[in-house]
């Protein structure tokens, strides 16, 4: 005997939702929803739907934002709020979040970009942070680069894939983030010149564990004062190819963007960042 909707609990529905969609999500997708369903709300995780308020709703929103980034508040909002509304539930509706402060997106400058490549140039973190500074890969992207998906005839690289991890920890291949994120980019001869002995075609390009060069990254940006993460070097191509003209939609196809949102993020940045040389 199934429950009817209004018997089942809020826990009860995400389990179903992660259950049905467990095939047709990516990997890192379904793991950040297990994440939400097993620390998010839990003050009200296993009450009955039928009984919800909204001022229970709101207490556990209320708890849950202690400590917590506006983001993190908001992405549980998002995934419980859509449950409940599937079931006709609107307790979350016009529920009060915590405001998300703004927040200056951080950009290294070219000065510092190239002291950095310098002072990496004979590690094996050099070709790896390449790809970001030069062609905007994600990580993501980079990691899941095999020797077939580089034609130095043509001199291009096809980004086709994402290695992401899975709701257990481990790294899984999958489709690129969007459907624009599937894309064909020339390589520059910095590129060309660091990527060292072909191998298999089915081999990757990065050896090491996506753990192993993300510990690396931190070591050695930590060693050489340079504070900015990894994801900042693909801002940078961004803000590059803005400072130089390039069309928003052309740079958005380089990116991989099926929109302008984040274009328009590093745009305001680097507008900000010139804005003494403009005067």
């Amino acid at each position: 005997h199934k429950a009817k909707p209004e018997n089942k609990t809020l826990g009860e529905l995400a389990d179903i939702f992660l259950e049905t969609k467990s095939e047709i999500l990516s990997p890192s997708t379904i793991r950040g929803y297990q994440s939400i369903r097993k620390n998010a709300f839990q003050s009200i995780i296993d009450v009955r739907i039928g009984v919800l308020t909204k001022e229970l709703y709101q207490k556990a929103v209320n708890e849950y934002a202690k400590g917590r980034s506006p983001k993190t508040v908001l992405s549980a909002h998002v995934f419980f709020n859509t449950l409940l509304k599937e079931n006709d539930v609107y307790v979350g509706d016009k529920a009060t979040l915590p405001r998300k402060a703004k927040k200056e997106t951080e950009i290294p400058t070219t000065t510092e970009i190239q002291s950095f490549l310098r002072a990496v140039k004979d590690t094996r973190l050099y070709r790896y942070c390449l790809f970001s500074v030069c062609l905007g890969l994600r990580k993501s992207e980079t990691i899941a680069l095999q020797w077939k998906d580089i034609d130095l005839d043509k001199k291009t690289v096809s980004i086709n894939k994402a290695r992401v991890r899975d709701e257990i920890g481990a790294y899984v291949v999958k489709q690129t983030k969007t459907f624009d994120g599937t894309r064909t980019l020339h390589l520059p001869p910095v590129l060309i010149a660091a990527l060292g002995e072909e191998g298999e075609p089915e081999e990757y390009l990065f050896t090491d564990t996506p753990k192993a060069l993300e510990s690396l990254y931190q070591r050695q940006s930590k060693r050489l004062g340079f504070p900015y993460n990894f994801h900042a070097l693909r801002h940078y191509y961004a803000s590059v190819m803005l400072m130089n003209g390039i069309p928003n939609r052309y740079a958005r196809e380089r990116m991989g963007h099926a929109t302008e949102d984040m274009l328009i993020n590093v745009y305001q940045h680097t507008m900000d960042s010139k804005q003494k040389e403009y005067d």
